[in-house]
């Protein structure tokens, strides 16, 4: 098995707050808020061009830089048998689901509230009481059948889960080929081999497979993100050319897209520029630093305000005689709308539950990651959230 965890002969670059990978991750969750609230525009966005209903690739992106994060931060760390593999995992799932939790608690209160008040949901397929527990315990994607409801998007963090689980058999099996080239090779092969399954299956392609199989989507990708992640520790490109392949896997994107619906050109691109983003020297964004620490936030609340917000607008509608002007104004007040909430979510309700939780579950583990340290032939890989 080769040591994909050992220093290369030139140093990747390490992850850094305020860098590109911030960058990405912020905006692969604001496009996916744009997908979101599409269609509540006057002009439903997806009439105006097709490129506004392939969100579906900012979640493809969303997975394979989960991926990618989890095999440059953690992998090493792994193969020197330095963390507890039951330890690491209770802390990821520590890390998602109080949060998670919290926004379902705000869901459920919402349609108590309005049905009280005799406001019936505009959507009552997506608050089926029947499919509450899946959602709590985040295995909507497993199988189940039923609607995504109530938080829809979480339905990344249900698949994302049996992703983590997988992670030890991936990052062991894939060390085992010395090419990190052939790995990803394989790994794309893999890849065309789950969508040809889900095309014979179920009729669709993997991105467009129904919410409730989630994992055909979701495991293929993140696996491209854990061998992306390999390539860019072992095969280390300078800066220029970083950005260079950067702007090309933007451009290349943003072309494609307009054209027409490439699918897997785009992912080929978005891989590309998850690639190229750990080659480049650019750090130091105050911007980017705060936005991919909001990501996460943006990504579990923006569906609850999007629904809160265009109730209101809905209610005003029927009260006052706008322009349609004033309909896009308000529209576009939304996005703003989400990302304050967001960050109101981060600061006031993740950021103190995760203070509060990471000592006590440190102390909990503490002699978990003492036996690992020892017996490092015994460590198994574990996964993670970035």
């Amino acid at each position: 098995m080769s040591d994909i965890g050992a220093k290369p002969a030139k140093a990747a670059r390490p992850l850094s707050r305020g860098g590109p990978l911030d960058a990405l991750r912020f905006f692969a969750a604001f496009f996916i808020v744009v997908y979101h609230y599409a269609e509540q525009a006057p002009v439903s966005l997806f009439s105006i061009h097709p490129a506004f209903g392939r969100g579906y690739l900012a979640t493809d992106f969303f997975l394979m830089l989960s991926g990618y994060v989890l095999g440059r931060a953690y992998g090493p760390r792994f193969t020197a048998g330095q963390v507890d593999d039951r330890a690491f995992l209770l802390k990821r799932v520590a890390r998602v689901w109080p949060a998670h939790l919290v926004m379902i608690a705000a869901f459920v209160a919402l349609v108590l509230a309005t049905s009280f008040l005799g406001l019936p949901a505009r959507n009552p397929q997506w608050y089926q009481w029947d499919q509450l527990p899946a959602q709590i315990f985040l295995i909507q994607t497993w199988g189940f059948q039923g609607p995504s409801g109530w938080n829809m998007p979480t339905w990344t963090l249900s698949a994302l889960l049996v992703c983590y689980a997988l992670f030890p058999t991936i990052w062991r099996v894939f060390g085992k080929i010395r090419s990190p080239w052939l790995a990803l090779a394989i790994g794309l092969a893999i890849f065309v081999a789950v969508d040809a399954f889900a095309r014979a299956a179920f009729g669709l392609p993997s991105f467009h497979l129904h919410l409730r199989n989630g994992l055909y989507r979701a495991i293929p990708l993140f696996l491209m993100g854990v061998l992306i992640a390999r390539l860019a520790r072992e095969v280390v490109i300078g800066p220029k050319l970083a950005d260079a392949l950067a702007a090309f896997a933007i451009v290349g994107f943003v072309a494609l897209n307009v054209v027409g619906e490439y699918a897997y050109p785009s992912l080929a691109l978005l891989g590309l520029l998850i690639f190229a983003a750990s080659g480049s020297a650019q750090n130091g964004w105050t911007w980017a630093k705060t936005g991919g620490r909001l990501s996460f936030s943006l990504y579990l609340t923006n569906q609850f305000v999007g629904v809160v917000w265009f109730a209101l607008q809905r209610v005003l509608d029927q009260k006052v005689e706008l322009h349609q002007a004033a309909h896009w104004v308000i529209w576009a007040m939304a996005f703003p709308a989400a990302i304050a909430f967001a960050w109101v979510f981060e600061r006031l309700v993740d950021a103190p539950l995760q203070d509060w939780l990471k000592p006590r579950l440190e102390r909990f583990t503490a002699g978990w990651s003492r036996k690992a340290e020892r017996n490092p032939s015994a460590q198994t890989m574990v996964t993670t959230l970035p």
